[in-house]
C-alpha cells in the first residue's frame, strides 16, 4: 500500500501525504488544533486513516497552514477551512466522477471540516471524533442532512459526552451514529477500538 508526498495549494502551499487505493471512495482527515501540538500525523488522525484504508479508501491527511512544511501561519480557523475544501477538492481529482467521499476530522480537525462541509457538495458523509463542543459552536450542524457519524470519548473534557449527546440528538438526518469509547480526549491506547469501529461500520469499497 503505497503512500505519496504531495503538496496542493489553499492560498497558501500545503503538505500531505495520499494513499491512493479506489478510486469509488476516499476520505480527507483534519488534524487538531495546531498551536497545541496537532499535526497529520496525530494518533487519532492515523487511526481514522488506517481504519478507511483497511475499508478501500483512498486516504489524504495534510497539515495545515503554519504545521510541518505547510505555507503559511495558524489563522483562528478561517483559513484552515479554506485548506480543508482545497484538500477535498485535491482528493476529488484523483477519484471518480461518481466517488464516495467522506470528509473526517478529529478535535479542532472535526470542527473546521464540519464547516468547510458546508461549501462543498459532492460528498457522502461526516465522521467527528471529539468535536470540540466547549469551545466552538455546533448549531451550523442542525440543518446537515447527508450521514454524519460522531465518535466521543467517555471522560473527555473538551468534547464531553451530554455535549455530544446534545448535538446528536439536533441533527435532523436519520443517517447518524454515535460512538461513545472509554477514554479521555486523546485516545491513548485507544487506537485499534477506533480502527475497528471503522472497519466495522464502513462498507468496503473496490
Amino acid at each position: 500500500m503505497s503512500i505519496e508526498r504531495v503538496s496542493f495549494h489553499s492560498d497558501q502551499s500545503l503538505e500531505g501525504l495520499l494513499r491512493p487505493q479506489s478510486q469509488k471512495a476516499g476520505v480527507v482527515i483534519c488534524h487538531p488544533h495546531p498551536l497545541y501540538g496537532g499535526n497529520m500525523y496525530n494518533n487519532v488522525v492515523s487511526a481514522i486513516e488506517d481504519g478507511y484504508a483497511a475499508q478501500g479508501f483512498s486516504t489524504l491527511i495534510f497539515n495545515f497552514r503554519g504545521v510541518g512544511s505547510s505555507q503559511g501561519e495558524y489563522d483562528e480557523g478561517e483559513g484552515e477551512v479554506r485548506d480543508a475544501t482545497a484538500a477535498y477538492k485535491y482528493l476529488a481529482q484523483h477519484l471518480g466522477d461518481d466517488a464516495r467521499v467522506t470528509l473526517a476530522g478529529y478535535s479542532f480537525g472535526a470542527w473546521v471540516i464540519s464547516r468547510s462541509a458546508l461549501e462543498i457538495d459532492q460528498f457522502d458523509s461526516l465522521f467527528l471524533v471529539s468535536f470540540p463542543c466547549l469551545i466552538y459552536k455546533w448549531e451550523h450542524l442542525k440543518n446537515f442532512k447527508k450521514e454524519i457519524i460522531i465518535v466521543g470519548g467517555t471522560y473527555d473534557d473538551i468534547a464531553p459526552m451530554d455535549d455530544l449527546y446534545d448535538l446528536y440528538q439536533h441533527l435532523p438526518t436519520k443517517d447518524k451514529h454515535l460512538k461513545v469509547i472509554n477514554t479521555t480526549h486523546f485516545y491513548a491506547g485507544k487506537e485499534t477500538e477506533l480502527i475497528d469501529f471503522i472497519k466495522e461500520t464502513i462498507p468496503k469499497t473496490r
